[in-house]
């Protein structure tokens, strides 16, 4: 079936509240496939909810192209020729190639060297706070780790930290009053970020100093080293997938432990359970909503003819809550199986395009969640929280918590 008789999924009003889990579980059950139009992009697109058509649009790069993004807008035309050279727009085979700069610092073993001054960062954090028993979690907490280790790693310098979380902020969250003024201040800001990356670029060659930007602008590509400008690419899209995925999953944790009091009591008294809890947290709250993908060609996807240059819409959150994969699909549960819940969820997406920082994320994630247990007790919401206007992103831009020290 591909037509509509449900209320648009990706409308803002349909987001109010974040997500709509139920209305994805019922598209799910009645479609495979599902054309849906839009007001706030151009024309309309082919939502995607089975794990297995997400899977094969994601890994079928000589079919579906990223150059044009993954949101659902079109990227103005006088700025896609440069937003296309960046790596979150690329495609195989030089998409793999700009990767490999940069997965070094993400691997495992960097993890555990990282692990100590983390830990030390997250204790900092939380002791800001502790003693007030209560916080706007969102800024005061939820931001705070990722942002000050993604800074740290790329030598950000303190006094730009606020500039820098601003610009990511109206990029992310442009569809939002309270951080830009229109859908447009969103793309001028990811080339103000850019344009920062650059000059960060240029510091640190007049400046050198032991940092991942160092590393990045002393490779060599192909013979060559990266311009500033090219630099400048790669730090906006490590800020915007470093930074804005946590924090949002961060908060979303809190919500549900605050909605779940019997799972946090749970986690305090296993904190072996962390690294499951992480995992039940970005299935049951994955971040990022959608992925955009866009036909290299007339082609046929779930029995549907898909036109070139049509926008095929892989709906991330649909396996994640899929009774055929999971269990009570609809229950926050920390104790489900790990190993499990990683091969069934498609919260880091797949593909070329899988998750760059799916470590650094998950470990930003487990060092705040165990220092958390290990410190609050009795979280709970002073106010209702706000959600951030958005599609793409499902998150709140306020959360004020009250908290009792452990």
């Amino acid at each position: 079936m591909s037509g509509c008789p449900f209320k648009t999924l990706l409308d803002f009003e349909s987001f109010e509240t974040g997500t709509p889990r139920e209305m994805i579980n019922e598209m799910r059950s009645a479609h495979r496939i599902l054309w849906e139009p839009d007001e706030h992009a151009t024309g309309g697109h082919w939502l995607l909810f089975q794990q297995a058509d997400i899977d094969f649009v994601l890994r079928s790069t000589e079919l579906f192209t990223n150059n044009f993004g993954p949101l659902l807008e079109d990227i103005p035309p006088d700025l896609l020729p440069e937003t296309q050279q960046s790596l979150t727009f690329q495609d195989p085979p030089v998409h793999r190639t700009f990767r490999t700069i940069v997965e070094y610092a993400f691997r495992p073993s960097q993890m555990k060297t990282r692990e100590p001054l983390m830990r030390d960062m997250a204790r900092a954090i939380l002791d800001s706070v502790i003693e007030r028993g209560e916080c706007e979690f969102v800024n005061e907490v939820a931001i705070q780790l990722p942002m000050r280790v993604m800074f740290t790693l790329l030598g950000v310098r303190p006094e730009d930290f606020t500039h820098v979380v601003d610009l990511t902020n109206t990029l992310t969250m442009a569809d939002d009053p309270d951080f830009a003024e229109n859908r447009a201040a969103g793309f001028i800001a990811s080339m103000q970020l850019i344009d920062f990356g650059a000059s960060l670029a240029a510091d640190h060659r007049a400046n050198p100093r032991d940092t991942m930007t160092m590393d990045v602008l002393n490779s060599e590509m192909d013979g060559a080293k990266l311009t500033d400008r090219e630099f400048g690419r790669f730090f906006n899209n490590l800020i915007v997938g470093g930074i804005e995925t946590t924090r949002n999953t961060l908060a979303w944790a809190m919500v549900e432990f605050i909605n779940h009091p019997d799972q946090y009591r749970l986690l305090q008294s296993h904190p072996e359970m962390v690294p499951g809890a992480v995992e039940e947290i970005l299935r049951y709250r994955n971040p990022v909503v959608y992925l955009r993908r866009t036909a290299k060609q007339d082609l046929e996807l779930a029995g549907v003819k898909i036109p070139k240059d049509g926008k095929v819409v892989c709906v991330l959150g649909s396996p994640n809550r899929d009774p055929a994969l999971f269990e009570r699909p609809d229950e926050f549960d920390i104790t489900r199986p790990v190993a499990d819940t990683r091969r069934n969820y498609r919260t880091f997406g797949g593909g070329p395009h899988f998750c760059l920082g799916i470590n650094q994320a998950r470990m930003n994630l487990t060092v705040m969640l165990d220092e958390i247990a290990r410190r609050i007790a009795n979280p709970r919401l002073l106010a209702e929280p706000r959600h951030a206007r958005s599609l793409f992103m499902d998150g709140f831009k306020e959360l004020r918590l009250g908290f009792d020290r452990r």
